[in-house]
């Protein structure tokens, strides 16, 4: 059984490495023809624990974690765009995955609804995502949760095209 809790300083290292071990699965069986080999590198350079205990501390992200059997197999991580406010905002999500040993088993599930209350709870009026077109598991997900397209930004990065999605709460 699958439970979904706030990060703490001591599963940061476990939750960059299936961070990083998620993003490498995913580009190999997905992405490897339309994701830049480089932009990977990069997005996995800042997967390590010292920006996941930095930003456990920033009071308008959030990181939670998914355990099945005291294992940490899945990482959510965001932030609130709050502005001058306390509560309120808009929520990006910047990341979410699942271990691929634990996918198809409602890890994912468990995460994005656990992101969606705790935004919710925040007072949030809507929560973003931006994700590609080939993370075809992804968009299924994000579709089957509420979340709707919301804009295709052609080259947007890496001169790739993402989708942006998101869910009014």
């Amino acid at each position: 059984m699958v439970k979904v809790r706030k990060m703490r300083v001591e599963d940061a290292e476990e939750s960059a490495k299936v961070a990083r071990e998620t993003m490498e699965d995913a580009w190999n069986r997905l992405e490897r023809d339309y994701y830049p080999r480089k932009a990977l590198e990069f997005d996995m350079s800042l997967l390590v624990p010292e920006k996941y205990t930095k930003g456990i501390q920033e009071p308008n992200d959030f990181h939670f974690i998914a355990e099945e059997d005291g294992r940490i197999v899945g990482v959510a991580t965001g932030t609130i765009l709050r502005g001058n406010e306390t509560v309120g905002g808009l929520a990006r999500l910047g990341g979410i995955c699942v271990h691929p040993l634990y996918q198809g088993r409602g890890v994912g599930k468990a995460l994005l609804n656990h992101v969606v209350d705790y935004c919710r709870k925040q007072k949030c009026h809507k929560i973003t995502l931006y994700t590609l077109q080939v993370l075809i598991p992804a968009l299924n997900l994000y579709l089957k949760l509420g979340f709707v397209p919301e804009a295709y930004l052609q080259k947007e990065w890496w001169g790739i095209d993402f989708i942006k999605m998101s869910k009014w709460l």
